[in-house]
Formats: structure tokens, C-alpha cells, sequence
């Protein structure tokens, strides 16, 4: 294990990157450390990635027990019917650090795993949810710190943006995605009023 005390999820999530790799599952970073990609940089105390274990042939459960087999400390949930997450694995280390792998977010797009974008990361390389992705998981979120993470991606990238990929995405989630990304982009410049 890379970590070797408390505030370095960075190096847990590159632990389980590395230990997805080995098993072929498709994963590709989400939250803090994607946003300070294609946005402004911010602080995060803990890291989130989506995975696609069926990409694999796995299930949730598969999963959990290989990443257990693979020596990490995992908590499995399964989401009810009505949850935004089908299911969620909070991996945790023993100073403290953790990484969330979120699977099956509602309404995200089968091709998102096509358009993740490789970047550097500490002294790696990983593949983080393409903008246009992020924006939509973020505005479905919808919490304070989202809706800020939004308008900072939208600063930083707004204009390198597939605008239509961007409304074709927030309207898989719903019409209040879809009517929020409008008043962000308005915000931004990157809509007439």
C-alpha cells in the first residue's frame, strides 16, 4: 500500500486503480480529484471513482471479494430501486482514508467509459470521467458543492465543451438537470439568454 498516514487518498485510490487494472474492471475517476482536471482545483478528503464491473463480467458482490481478496477493507451497499446508485463499495485504509467506487449511477450514460480522458496523476497515469460526464453526474447530485464544482468546470473548460453531447447527457437524468445546466450555461456565458 502506497498510504502511510491520514489526508492521502490519492495514493489508496491509485492502490485500487491498480488493483482494478488487474482484474480488467473499466473505472474511471469522478469527485474532487476530476474536477480539479477539468476545472479549478479544490481540496478533497476522500476520492470517488465510477466502475463498470459487468465490463469484466463481474457483479457488485464479485467485485467487493476480489478487492477483499486483494487485501482491502471494503463496505458493500446495494442501493433500493429508488437510490441514484445501484451499488457503492467505500474502501478504507487504516490511517483513515477512503475511496468510494460508485457502480450504476441512474441515468449515466452507457458510453461514458468511451469517453474518459487519461491524465496524469501523482506518479501515475489514470483515466478520469470525460467533463461533459462529470457536469451531468454533478448537476444530478445536485448539492451545494456540486453545483460549484459545475460552474468550475465550466470556467476552466467551458469553452473545449461538446455542448449538445453536455444537454443530451443532463437530460438523461431528468428536466431539472437539464433546466439547471441551461441557468449554468446562461451563467457562463456559454448560452444566449
Amino acid at each position: 500500500m502506497r498510504t502511510t498516514g491520514p489526508g492521502q487518498p490519492d495514493q489508496l485510490l491509485l492502490d485500487v486503480l491498480d488493483a482494478l487494472r488487474r482484474i480488467r474492471v473499466p473505472a474511471a475517476v469522478a469527485g474532487g480529484f476530476a474536477v480539479s482536471y477539468h476545472g479549478l482545483p479544490r481540496a478533497t478528503r476522500d476520492a470517488d471513482a465510477v466502475v463498470w464491473p459487468r465490463g469484466a463480467g463481474m457483479d457488485p458482490d464479485q467485485l467487493s471479494q476480489h478487492l477483499r481478496t486483494g487485501g482491502f477493507d471494503v463496505v458493500l451497499r446495494h442501493g433500493d430501486p429508488g437510490d441514484p446508485i445501484g451499488a457503492s463499495l467505500q474502501i478504507r485504509d487504516p490511517h483513515g482514508n477512503s475511496v468510494d467506487l460508485l457502480i450504476g449511477v441512474r441515468g449515466m450514460d452507457p458510453e461514458a467509459p468511451s469517453r474518459t480522458v487519461e491524465a496524469p496523476f501523482f506518479d501515475d497515469r489514470v483515466r478520469l470521467l470525460g467533463a461533459e460526464d462529470l457536469i451531468a453526474m454533478k448537476l444530478f447530485a445536485a448539492g451545494p458543492v456540486d453545483i460549484e464544482d459545475v460552474r468550475s468546470i465550466l470556467h476552466v473548460s467551458g469553452p473545449t465543451l461538446d455542448l449538445p453531447l453536455l444537454r443530451r447527457l443532463a437530460r438523461r437524468y431528468g428536466p431539472e438537470e437539464e433546466k439547471a445546466l441551461d441557468a449554468l450555461l446562461r451563467e457562463a456565458g456559454l448560452q444566449a439568454p
